[in-house]
Formats: structure tokens, C-alpha cells, sequence
């Protein structure tokens, strides 16, 4: 446009049929703060429909680090700054775009667990495994796994998917010892740590109860969707366990801090690294405990490492991928 495009030669431009009625009508009630926040709702949920799976809680990070990669982030943020604004504009509300982020030090993943995961149809779990074969070689391997409340599916780096399931479960279950807990049951298990792990353990007794608690912690903070209040009582139940010990700032295999909570059990020493700024696994460690582990045909020393697990990121999703035939 040129400056003589914007003459305006003196023109009235509120010189037409029913302007004196536009002046007159004054002007028009904000609306309220339901309305508002059910819009906002309404934008927050149709983007994350858009985007597929929800914001994963990526776990290759220390705790104070940006948790998405610098170019995911840049390409998500202004979609849904966009869709927020058009709702903010239309509603007569003030948007700030920068508002409500927080410190950039901060740890998104607590930031992203404090959400309410449980609506996304799907938890997504990557995993890396090493295992140490009865032969001496070892075994490296990624995996992806999508459990929802029917069932559970995965796959081993591009191979196919497959369903994980047992036939005679009717669903997800976390094992805990014997005691399956199903993913229906999550929102309905107690926060209160004494009551939650008479939930977990049930009226299960013996000397495994200790490691299968153990073990089922692992499997609820790692794999499942359960709420931050949740998560929070879980890792208590855990470090009461008798016989465990706690240790801070212990680094995973990438690096990572978290705390460690460490469980001699018969020849074996178990480590899980937990990211106590969100309550999730980060790595489950299983080493000899001794001299002399018989592995095979091998002869293992203390400290020799025989599995680990190593879960990269988790978080809700909206898909999963179709079988494979």
C-alpha cells in the first residue's frame, strides 16, 4: 500500500446505513471466567489431538535440563500459541504468549507429570536393554512399548508389533509380587504410603514380598500413568522397604542424575535411579553381589553388570501403532 492509497481526502468512513446504531449499542460484557477457561480447554485439547501422541516426559536429560530437543519445541510452540491467541482475541482476553512458561530451569517433566495424564489412551514407554547372555556376549536392544487399559503392545527397534498381553489377562496389569494391579485401578489406589503398600502387597508374606514390591515399584513409576500424588507415595513406599538404602545424585549410563535405591536380594543387587523431580524411573540396574556368580559358563565378580534397563522417555499418546501380521 502507498501513501496515496491512505488518503483519505477528508472522507468519513462511519458515513454509512446503521452506523449511528453501531455507536450507540456501547459496549459489550467480557465474558467469564468459565467461559474463557473452557475455550482455552477446548484449543489446549484439540492440539494435542493434533499432534498425535502427548508431550513425552523425555528422560535423556539431567533433571534441570530442557527436556524436548530445541528444534521440537520451536516447531509445537507457535501452533499452539496461535490457536491460543485466536480464542484470547475472540473472547475480548488479554494473551501474553510468554505467560505461564515458568524458568526455563525448571524441570519440564515435573512440570508436564503435574498435568493429568490419565484422559490420552495410550502410555508410550522407549526403552534401551542390555542383558548379559549365559554365553559370553551380550544383549543390546531398543524397544517401544504402547500399554493402554486394554492391553499391551511393542516393539523391538523397526521389527514388528506385537501384542504383549496374556491371553487370561483381561487388560494392562502391573505386577506387584503376584498381586496384579490393572490400569483401571490406578486412580482408586490410596496415596497414603502405609496404605498403599498394604494395597500393593496385599496379605502376600515370604522373603520374595521385599524384591516383588521392589520390582513393582519399578513397573508403576516406569510404565504406567499414574498421577504425581500417586507417583510421589509410590517412591516413599519404596524407600521403606527394609533393607534398602538411598543415595542422591547417582548417574544413570547417559549420564543422568537421580537418587539410587539399592536392594540386596539372595545373589543379586538391584539398583533402580529414580528422578525424584517427577517420580520416574530412569534405570533399573541388576548386578552380581558376590565373587563367584556362576552365569553360564561364566565366573561373575562383585559388581559385574547382568541386566539393565534403561527407559529413555514416557508419556501419553494418543495412538499406537496396528499390529503386524
Amino acid at each position: 500500500m502507498t501513501g496515496q492509497d491512505r488518503n483519505t481526502d477528508g472522507t468519513d468512513f462511519l458515513d454509512f446505513p446503521g452506523a449511528r446504531r453501531l455507536k450507540a449499542a456501547g459496549k459489550v460484557a467480557p465474558p467469564s471466567a468459565d467461559a474463557v477457561a473452557a475455550a482455552l480447554a477446548a484449543v489446549r485439547s484439540a492440539a494435542d489431538r493434533a499432534a498425535g501422541d502427548g508431550q513425552a516426559i523425555e528422560l535423556e536429560w539431567e533433571p534441570l535440563a530442557p527436556v524436548v530437543p530445541v528444534r521440537t519445541w520451536r516447531r509445537r510452540l507457535p501452533a499452539l500459541v496461535s490457536a491460543a491467541a485466536v480464542v484470547a482475541i475472540a473472547l475480548g482476553v488479554a494473551f501474553q504468549p510468554g505467560s505461564g512458561s515458568g524458568d526455563g530451569q525448571s524441570s519440564p517433566a515435573a512440570e508436564r507429570t503435574a498435568e493429568r495424564t490419565g484422559t490420552a489412551p495410550y502410555w508410550k514407554v522407549r526403552i534401551h536393554q542390555w542383558n548379559r547372555t549365559s554365553a559370553q556376549r551380550t544383549d543390546d536392544s531398543y524397544e517401544t512399548v504402547w500399554l493402554s487399559r486394554s492391553g499391551t503392545r511393542g516393539q523391538f527397534g523397526d521389527g514388528p508389533v506385537r501384542e504383549y498381553t496374556p491371553v487370561e489377562m483381561a487388560g494392562t496389569a502391573y505386577m506387584v509380587g503376584r498381586n496384579p494391579i490393572m490400569w483401571r485401578e490406578l486412580e482408586a489406589l490410596p496415596t497414603d504410603p502405609a496404605a498403599l503398600r498394604a494395597r500393593l502387597v496385599g496379605k502376600a508374606t515370604g522373603e520374595g514380598v521385599e524384591e516383588g514390591l521392589f520390582d513393582g515399584v519399578e513397573e508403576l513409576l516406569a510404565r504406567s500413568p499414574a498421577e504425581p500424588e500417586l507417583r510421589a507415595a509410590l517412591f516413599k513406599v519404596l524407600t521403606k522397604i527394609p533393607g534398602v538404602r538411598v543415595t542422591e545424585r547417582v548417574k544413570d549410563s547417559t549420564g543422568r542424575v537421580g537418587t539410587a535405591v539399592d536392594l540386596d536380594a539372595d545373589t543379586w543387587h538391584r539398583r533402580l535411579i529414580i528422578d525424584t523431580e517427577a517420580f520416574h524411573t530412569l534405570e533399573a540396574v541388576d548386578t552380581a553381589r558376590d565373587d563367584g556368580l556362576k552365569w553360564g559358563t561364566q565366573r561373575l565378580r562383585a559388581g559385574d553388570l547382568l541386566h539393565r534397563t534403561t527407559y529413555l522417555s514416557v508419556g501419553p499418546a494418543w495412538e499406537a501403532p496396528k499390529l503386524s501380521r
